[in-house]
């Protein structure tokens, strides 16, 4: 038989084992890199095929008043989400839900860049629909594949009070943001407590978002609930409580409407604010919600600035209301004897400069009993002459003007006490003059306070030495641990000034609102043993602020009031009267007010 044998070169075989092998590395290689080193990514895009995970935002905790009455509380909204790797790649997803949503297909895709957070996570293309919307959504979801709907908790207020430099507002969590907030588990789009005691609480109040997995199919339709993984559960935030009593702080309100002002009442013996104002302010409905571009732009360029927090912002000359100091300086130091007369003829000439009583006419012979009851400035132009700077400065610092007075909302201001070094620096060594101290004994010139400082300073006068912080937070209610948790404020004695001085200065506020002569006569109340100190300051743009600060004492208790009413004249004349008011209502509604109160509810 005969053959022919197949006859292979050797170098052909060697060329064809070689190339077969590259052909296995690469395979090899590629199956390395697919299953070993992308797991990741493609075992996220397989779940995608199938799983769909849903995030289930959390409420944020209900902030309650002292005694218990919702300030803020929850309400449901509903939102429409896409996820962008579930669309199919035709544009009958975009035209069907513009149907259905009354908004052009672009808009929906600029909405979807916009809130993009990834392929596999929801874009919110829609918020607060209606009912009638979200069932015609769940009708067509065969048709609508990669579109889901969520509901989001939103602030809700159901009281009359706006309160709303008090409670503050959310912001949506910006790109900026996103780099310090991540490590605490917030996302683009979250909200965060950004003014306020929305943010100064936000570690107690917000919530932990949980998560819910659904099984979709190849189209992206939703089958079921995935068995294979647990639902988490969202976890509400905690419940706070505030010290603000709402029915004053809705009656407080009222008196300031149509006004640029504030008013604070506060408990004079441990620093908890029972009303809070600031006017003009606006609906804190409006920040319920993610806020509208021009809902933003109209209140930040609004000229009566409603978003200004003047009561713990707002920088003021104090006025008549800062004479106390000068005064407790004069009697701590010996300086001058309190049956000391100085004759007021409406004038007090330094030079050749005039300085003016605001009594013209002029008071006659003032001891200084009656120049803080007449309010008379020509005595402390007398005074201030035999007071050292120092000692002056020092007792101001006694009160905690000069520093914050660490009230538990952010961005409080403070201005330096203008000593010394502060007049060589603004003015220039030896180029101030004792005129510059004529101006601040009056609490006029380079003397600035807030009224929050004013409120703690009049306090203190009141008790006779106790210095308290004011504060909001009374207290937290823990769900992890099942327990109310309080808020502890500091509490400080002034031990450097003599029980003498203290009756002397509160025996002369009491004549202030209580003698015929004086002030705040206004303020006077029945049932109340009021004393106080009104204040006209001199403003450069327009009328002088009116000020009141005083307290009113009924059986142990005794609650600290301070009215500031800006560009409108004189404070006998505009603050008292608005703080008698605070008085009688407080004597009327709410007195006695129990000392360390407790609430057994929760929230």
């Amino acid at each position: 038989m005969f053959k022919n044998p197949n006859k292979i070169n050797r170098a052909r075989i060697t060329i064809m084992m070689v190339m077969v092998m590259i052909l296995f590395s690469i395979l090899v290689i590629k199956l390395y890199h697919i299953q070993i080193l992308q797991y990741d990514r493609f075992a996220g895009i397989a779940d995608a095929n199938m799983i769909r995970v849903v995030p289930l935002e959390a409420p944020r905790g209900i902030i309650f008043d002292r005694n218990g009455i919702i300030i803020a509380d929850n309400k449901s909204q509903y939102n429409v989400n896409i996820i962008p790797f579930a669309l199919p790649s035709s544009k009958d997803t975009y035209t069907q839900l513009g149907k259905i949503l009354d908004i052009s297909p672009e808009k929906i895709k600029e909405r979807v860049r916009k809130n993009w957070h990834g392929r596999f996570s929801p874009a919110r293309v829609a918020e607060d629909i209606d009912f009638q919307v979200l069932t015609k959504i769940e009708e067509h979801r065969l048709d609508l594949p990669g579109v889901i709907s969520s509901i989001e908790p939103l602030r809700s207020f159901p009281s009359n009070a706006n309160l709303s430099h008090v409670i503050g507002y959310l912001r949506e969590v910006s790109d900026r943001d996103l780099n310090r907030l991540k490590q605490h588990g917030y996302k683009q789009g979250d909200l965060i407590g950004w003014k306020g005691i929305e943010r100064e609480y936000e570690e107690i109040l917000k919530g932990t978002r949980g998560y819910e997995y659904l099984q979709v199919d190849a189209l992206g339709r939703e089958v079921g609930r995935l068995e294979s993984r647990q639902n988490i559960e969202s976890k509400p935030g905690n419940d706070i409580y505030l010290s603000i009593d709402l029915r004053l702080q809705e009656y407080s309100e009222k008196l300031l409407e149509d006004k640029r002002g504030v008013v604070l009442v506060m408990d004079s013996n441990n620093g908890e604010l029972l009303a809070c104002v600031s006017k003009p302010d606006y609906s804190p409905n409006i920040f319920s919600g993610i806020v509208e571009p021009d809902d933003w732009n109209k209140l930040r360029d609004d000229p009566e600035r409603p978003l200004y927090n003047r009561f713990a912002t707002g920088l003021y000359p104090p006025g008549s209301t800062y004479k106390m100091i000068a005064t407790i300086t004069a009697v701590e130091k010996n300086i001058l004897d309190t049956n000391a007369t100085f004759n007021c003829s409406g004038v007090y000439k330094l030079g050749r400069r005039q300085f003016k009583c605001w009594n013209l006419a002029g008071h006659g012979k003032m001891d200084m009993h009656s120049a803080i009851v007449n309010s008379c400035n020509v005595y402390f132009y007398n005074l201030i002459r035999r007071v050292e700077l120092h000692d002056w400065v020092e007792t101001g610092r006694i009160f905690g003007f000069g520093e914050k007075t660490g009230i538990d909302l952010p961005n409080e201001s403070v201005s330096p006490i203008p000593d010394k070094q502060f007049l060589d620096n603004k003015y220039g060594k030896r180029k101030w003059t004792t005129g510059n101290l004529l101006n601040m004994v009056i609490g006029q010139g380079d003397v600035l306070v807030t009224p929050i400082q004013v409120v703690k300073y009049i306090a203190c006068i009141g008790t006779k030495g106790k210095l308290v912080q004011p504060h909001l937070g009374l207290r937290y209610f823990d769900k992890d641990e099942n327990k109310f948790i309080k808020f502890i404020a500091q509490t400080d004695s002034v031990t450097q000034i003599s029980d003498k001085t203290w009756a002397f200065v509160n025996r002369a506020l009491y004549g202030v609102v209580n003698d015929a002569h004086g002030t705040a006569k206004s303020a006077k109340t029945k049932g109340l043993d009021v004393f106080g100190k009104t204040g006209t300051a001199q403003n450069p743009h327009g009328e002088p602020h009116a000020w009141f600060a005083g307290n009113g004492k009924a059986e142990n208790q005794m609650i600290s009031v301070v009215v500031l009413l800006e560009n409108t004249g004189g404070g006998g004349h505009f603050a008292a009267p608005i703080a008698g008011k605070l008085f009688q209502y407080y004597r009327k509604h709410i007195n006695p007010i129990k000392k360390n109160e407790s609430i057994d509810v929760k929230g």
